[in-house]
């Protein structure tokens, strides 16, 4: 499969992963953000959700639309495209309904992930984040294997010991793998009281920027524990496009800074408009 996916993302300059040792950590919220600090900064970015069993990106993007019938096209697959221009695509879009639970074993969910990335039409894209579901199985190791010329991984992980050794794992993991680590990022890394100012370290103070150490990688930053962050994700929009003077949006385009200049320099793509209409029209 590796030239029908070669082929898919034949135009996209940088692809990264997003992956964490654990569930609970927010990896899907920062996947979420990221992506809209980097689109706040003029670039084309889409998101794939690969978490088959938990996805959580088209809620937190606002996408309700339905793929499922555009799968028996042999055009491809197009990504939703949400109201702040975000391009997203989720193996929970071609489910009958949200409720619908999915039990598939490990060679058929490789085996879907594999079809989806060979078959999504994203056109040209300086950025592609794939939300990788927690943990070292199938899913993460599928998509760290298929996709020709990923760029790197980013770990996130929180301040709680457990967070820390879990995602020592995952690091490891992508070692092995030879997936380069582009950095670590500690969410839920401090809360400020909006009323009196005073900063406080709930889970633990330090812990993501040592693991960081330890493992010789950067550390792209720490983001706040925020209720706005909460409100953002149910009403599906992110915070970065909702609340963008709040701490976390101010955080996620610090690290989006970060990320694009340990990237290797690539002239920036410019978006055909007959590819990009052509892509809506079939929406």
């Amino acid at each position: 499969m590796h030239g029908p996916i070669r082929d898919a993302m034949a135009h996209i300059n940088y692809k990264i992963a997003i992956l964490s040792g654990k569930g609970g950590v927010g990896k899907t919220s920062v996947a979420v953000n990221l992506a809209a600090a980097i689109k706040n900064k003029g670039m084309v970015v889409g998101i794939f959700d690969a978490d088959v069993h938990g996805p959580s990106v088209p809620k937190m993007t606002g996408v309700k639309t339905e793929m499922r019938d555009l799968l028996h096209g042999s055009h491809g697959i197009d990504p939703v495209v949400t109201e702040q221009g975000l391009k997203v695509m989720s193996v929970a879009l071609i489910w009958p309904t949200d409720m619908t639970p999915i039990m598939w074993r490990g060679q058929y969910k490789a085996r879907v992930l594999r079809q989806f990335l060979s078959s999504i039409k994203w056109y040209e894209m300086d950025f592609l984040l794939v939300d990788l579901p927690p943990g070292t199985g199938d899913e993460p190791t599928t998509i760290m294997k298929s996709i020709p010329n990923l760029d790197g991984m980013i770990v996130v992980t929180t301040p709680q010991e457990i967070s820390t050794q879990v995602c020592s794992r995952a690091i490891n993991a992508a070692k092995e793998l030879k997936a380069p680590i582009l950095g670590l990022i500690e969410n839920m890394n401090y809360h400020q009281c909006p009323d009196c100012g005073r900063v406080d370290h709930f889970f633990g103070k330090g812990r993501g920027e040592r693991l960081a150490r330890t493992f010789s990688i950067p550390f792209l930053g720490g983001i706040p524990l925020d209720g706005q962050c909460s409100d953002a994700a149910d009403t599906g929009v992110p915070i970065v496009f909702k609340y963008p003077e709040s701490l976390t949006a101010k955080a996620m385009l610090s690290i989006a800074d970060k990320l694009i200049e340990r990237l290797p320099p690539r002239e920036k793509v410019m978006v055909k408009e007959r590819a990009w209409e052509e892509g809506r029209d079939h929406k």
